[in-house]
């Protein structure tokens, strides 16, 4: 049975995503970084190996000294995709080899501090990491990256199935949602053994994107795990506008009533079964309140905290069956503000979430 979710049936988890917000915790355990043009400059090499060196003791660090000592429901972190500071830029990968055995033995160091305390551990490549491209550079660079994220669990020391490398489908281009699946089908098998176990995909926001169907019908042609995303799942359906007068202008707004997923949704009971008997890791967010103009075109942006208490109750049975990737902008106080939510909704209903399986 998986490391995080061995232990008792009330271990559901809600997820903390790359960095914390609270001003003590960033200053300690947010990973140090560069780019590319800084990395290239005179003494950019010893900064860019040191840095890796720092976030590796610090993802140690902030399992032993942070998470330890949170409730089991939160212990669950999302690493940042610059771990390895510009790791797959040609002219920096060959400097990885000076440090790779003191690197890795940091990195297990964190792997088992993981497991030992039950820390579940995921990343999340960038936009630009498109599997589905139509341009092989795009797709090679894409692979190596998947492959540098696919070694972060590795050199942890975990199993690729208890290791969640999520990425988009993408790859529209104008052309059939079909012909991306089939694209990201071929060249997923490219992908290291490791790779391929420890991938998943998520579904988009955009109503021209692709679905939680798509991605299932991608996890029919390739060992796939799809990673529902429940507000990209609402925001795919927000397909219309609404003239709204503001003072003495007209201006358009997104409606944003539509059908939300459910526990209960085939869609929703389909992506569970892709994981295999591991328990998912799936995405929650939110739009920002309804009232802040800016975002009314916008409603795909996350929220800083959850608000709106409807959604959150609709959350509450899916903790059954899968784990959840806080998205907000006020990482983990957004947590603790959500945790405390479903705590306060056990103690009222005298009924504790028991973790089930579908299939």
């Amino acid at each position: 049975m998986e490391y995080f979710n061995e232990q008792k049936q009330t271990d559901w988890r809600l997820s903390t995503c790359c960095q914390f917000f609270t001003p003590t915790l960033a200053k300690k355990y947010n990973f140090n970084t560069c780019t590319r043009t800084y990395a290239l400059k005179e003494g950019g090499k010893d900064k860019v190996l040191n840095r890796a060196l720092g976030n590796a003791d610090k993802l140690h660090k902030l399992i032993t000294e942070h998470f330890a000592n949170q409730p089991m429901n939160v212990r669950s972190f999302r690493i940042s995709t610059n771990m390895f500071p510009v790791y797959t830029w040609p002219e920096v990968t060959p400097w990885y080899d000076e440090i790779d055995d003191v690197l890795r033995e940091l990195m297990k160091k964190a792997g088992d501090a993981a497991k030992k305390h039950k820390v579940r551990l995921s990343v999340h490549p960038g936009q630009y990491t498109v599997l589905a491209s139509t341009n092989p550079d795009v797709v090679k660079r894409s692979i190596e990256d998947l492959e540098y994220h696919a070694l972060l669990g590795n050199m942890l020391g975990l199993p690729p199935e208890d290791f969640s490398v999520n990425i988009h489908l993408q790859g529209l281009y104008g052309g059939k949602h079909i012909d991306g699946i089939k694209r990201f089908a071929t060249n997923f098998q490219h992908l290291s053994d490791y790779a391929q176990k420890c991938l998943s995909v998520e579904n988009e926001d955009k109503p021209n994107g692709y679905d939680i169907e798509h991605t299932l019908e991608l996890a029919k042609r390739v060992p796939i795990r799809c990673t529902l995303d429940t507000h990209h799942y609402a925001c795919h359906r927000m397909v219309e506008t609404e003239k709204v007068k503001v003072g003495e202008k007209t201006v358009n707004r997104k409606v944003r009533d539509v059908r939300h997923i459910t526990a209960n949704d085939v869609f929703f009971k389909e992506a569970v079964k892709t994981w295999k008997g591991v328990r998912p890791l799936f995405h929650k967010s939110q739009s920002f309140p309804p009232e802040l103009q800016d975002y009314w075109m916008k409603p795909n942006a996350h929220s800083e905290l959850y608000w709106d208490e409807d959604l959150m109750s609709n959350h509450v049975p899916m903790l059954e069956y899968a784990d959840f990737d806080v998205e907000a902008k006020n990482k983990e106080v957004a947590v603790m503000k959500f945790y405390e939510y479903i705590k306060d909704e056990e103690n009222y209903s005298g009924e504790q979430i028991i973790t089930k399986k579908y299939g």
